[in-house]
């Protein structure tokens, strides 16, 4: 038996927050450096909506407690918000 047992929500908002967050660099990042804030960037946006519990669309499913769409959305809106800073 674990000692701590990670939500499944939880742990969906992590992978898919680090897959945003290498894609985003990927396209937004110049530098090898700021790969952690992308990554931090991803990660934050997706379990920012697993937390508040964010459903705008109740009719799309959401695993985990997660809703998948919202996430996305917030995680490129923190990605996008994080290149904008680092380009000015």
């Amino acid at each position: 038996m674990s000692v701590f047992a990670l939500p499944p929500g939880l742990f969906l908002a992590i992978v898919l927050g680090t897959l945003y967050g290498s894609l985003g660099h990927l396209v937004f990042g110049r530098h090898w450096l700021r790969l952690p804030l992308f990554l931090v960037a991803g990660i934050g946006g997706c379990v920012v909506v697993w937390i508040t519990h964010l459903r705008l669309l109740n009719a799309l499913p959401a695993p985990g407690g997660l809703a998948l769409v919202e996430a996305s959305v917030v995680a490129w809106l923190l990605l996008s918000l994080i290149a904008a800073w680092r380009r000015a």
